[in-house]
């Protein structure tokens, strides 16, 4: 079973970071976390709406920035929700976002510690 949350792959990034320079990872994290939620909403939209090319489209995109970060967990569930989206419908989708907030919600204190520098 793979983690929740793996940010080993940010960490190695950082140890690459040339001293003086802007933090690349911090600016990372951020973008991931401003983009997750403009992301959420845009899956509420589809949800509310039954938008399954809406649904499809967001949910692709978290795929991708989950992906990036290691947030695993979010990885999966927009994995699924995009797979809702493609069968043309958006039934199931509304557990499944709920489910993607409360993933955001756990792995934001470890993206907040690791953008953080700490």
């Amino acid at each position: 079973m793979q983690a929740a949350v793996d940010v080993s792959a940010l960490e190695a990034l950082r140890q690459l970071q040339r001293p003086g320079r802007p933090d690349g990872v911090a600016r990372i994290v951020t973008s991931f976390l401003d983009e997750s939620q403009v992301r959420l909403d845009a899956l509420r939209q589809a949800v509310a709406t039954g938008d399954a090319t809406a649904l499809e489209r967001a949910a692709h995109a978290m795929r991708g920035i989950s992906g990036t970060v290691g947030a695993n967990e979010m990885h999966d569930l927009a994995m699924r929700l995009e797979q809702i989206g493609r069968t043309g419908h958006t039934a199931g989708a509304a557990g499944l976002v709920t489910d993607l907030e409360s993933a955001l919600a756990s792995a934001r204190p470890i993206f907040d510690r690791l953008r953080d520098g700490l």
